[in-house]
């Protein structure tokens, strides 16, 4: 049996491609949606909804929103012990298995998991990495926004379409562009922030609070900070289905009250709002389409569910975006639907799913001046972003200097002309 596996920034989904379709198998207890916390109390690790609790009550002793530091070599202390972010999600991941396991009665050895379209080299590494520490064979990495277009079943269209998909979740935010034709599911771009999503509309909420009322964030403990956010989330949640939210709470010795209406929250998200704008105009510059061009728009991720994203969908493509699918759990839904096309599931027609490398990737060169003068760390690209994979390109260089019996090939990937401003993958000398 192989699994298709969300593993979000802020919860995750397992689940897998059934007699009756795609089915999500819930926690121990009874929900869907894992909380992607982690904590550790003395010898015991805690996972979920346990590990959230303790998000207010044992902040030191517990860490969420690893997902954004995955391909990094940032670690966090958690009792005794430094921890990557790649371990941290294989907990996660474990917990899921286990879940799985449960329902089905069987082991699972592979799985299919989501990754944010936006993601690099090093972080599609470190989630692979993850799933072999969790035990289980990382048979294929899908795209979240591909993900979710299978959710929506755009694949089963009898004429040839395209559509954008808007992917905004707990961490990351992607934007993807992809036509359908033939049974084969083709991205023509991708692009997106892999720090933008629900957790910093979350932080403009938080510090408005704050100004609001004088706080210092330095001023309230790890526990209080815990219990602000939490509250803050659920008022944000509230905006979703009201035009104004209320809030109390005790911070201190002192109670508070506030409330926010959903003009405000629009005011405070603004530039938030603006870089959501960016990737969506890069993409379809990218894929060279007009609005007019896409046949549908496909909201998914949890944070999509907030008003001013419909409304900026809306507004810049002229019509209203396809939700009918839950947003929380249509990229798990969907990657259920890659395991199942994996396993050649006998119920689905064979789709070939294409990918596009989401980053420009080159090398460094050196250029001479008309005075002679050397100047190193130009970045010379080979493999343009957006381009399908898998993809083979050559070009011609030449060394510096006469009799020059070595050189170094250095590997970035980027879109900045300056290899000082891009990501150094590797080197070949």
């Amino acid at each position: 049996m192989i699994v298709g596996i969300d593993l979000g920034t802020t919860h995750s989904l397992i689940g897998a491609y059934t007699e009756q379709g795609s089915k999500l198998f819930p926690n121990a207890l009874g929900d869907l949606l894992t909380p992607s916390v982690v904590s550790v109390d003395g010898g015991t690790v805690l996972v979920g909804q346990a590990a959230r609790d303790r998000l207010i009550s044992h902040p030191e002793h517990t860490v969420a929103s690893f997902k954004r530091w995955m391909g990094s070599s940032r670690e966090t202390r958690l009792g005794d012990r430094n921890i990557r972010p790649e371990e941290l999600s294989a907990l996660v991941l474990r917990s899921l298995l286990a879940n799985s396991e449960n329902a089905l009665g069987e082991k699972i050895t592979e799985a299919v998991i989501s990754v944010p379209a936006y993601f690099s080299d090093a972080q599609r590494k470190a989630t692979r990495s993850a799933g072999e520490l969790a035990g289980v064979r990382v048979e294929r990495l899908i795209n979240e926004p591909t993900a979710a277009a299978l959710a929506y079943g755009l694949q089963n269209r009898e004429e040839e379409s395209r559509f954008l998909v808007f992917d905004l979740g707990g961490g990351t935010f992607d934007v993807s562009i992809l036509e359908c034709f033939d049974n084969v599911f083709e991205v023509h771009a991708s692009a997106g922030d892999n720090f933008l999503g629900g957790e910093d509309f979350l932080d403009a909420m938080v510090e408005a609070f704050c100004q609001d009322h004088s706080l210092r964030r330095q001023a309230m403990s790890p526990q209080e900070y815990g219990q602000l956010r939490r509250k803050l989330e659920i008022l944000k949640r509230e905006l979703g289905g009201a035009s104004i939210a209320p809030l109390q709470i005790s911070i201190g010795d002192r109670g508070y009250e506030w409330h926010i209406d959903e003009e405000r929250f629009a005011r405070l998200c603004e530039t938030l709002v603006q870089r959501m704008r960016t990737p969506i105009e890069r993409a379809m510059r990218d894929a060279k389409l007009q609005p007019a061009q896409l046949d549908e728009i496909v909201l998914a991720g949890g944070a999509s569910r907030m008003p001013l994203v419909a409304r900026l969908v809306s507004r810049m493509f002229g019509r209203l975006p396809l939700r009918h699918v839950n947003p929380d759990q249509a990229i798990a839904l969907g990657a259920s639907v890659a395991a199942g096309l994996k396993s050649r599931d006998a119920k689905l027609d064979e789709i070939i799913l294409t990918d596009v490398c989401p980053y420009t990737l080159g090398t460094q060169i050196a250029r001479r001046d008309p005075n002679g003068q050397i100047h190193n760390g130009y970045f010379h690209p080979i493999i343009l972003r957006n381009s399908t994979v898998p993809i083979s390109r050559e070009d011609m260089f030449y060394p510096m200097n006469d009799q020059q019996h070595q050189l170094t090939i250095d590997i970035y990937q980027g879109e900045n002309p300056l290899v000082a401003n891009n990501i150094k993958l590797g080197e070949i000398t």
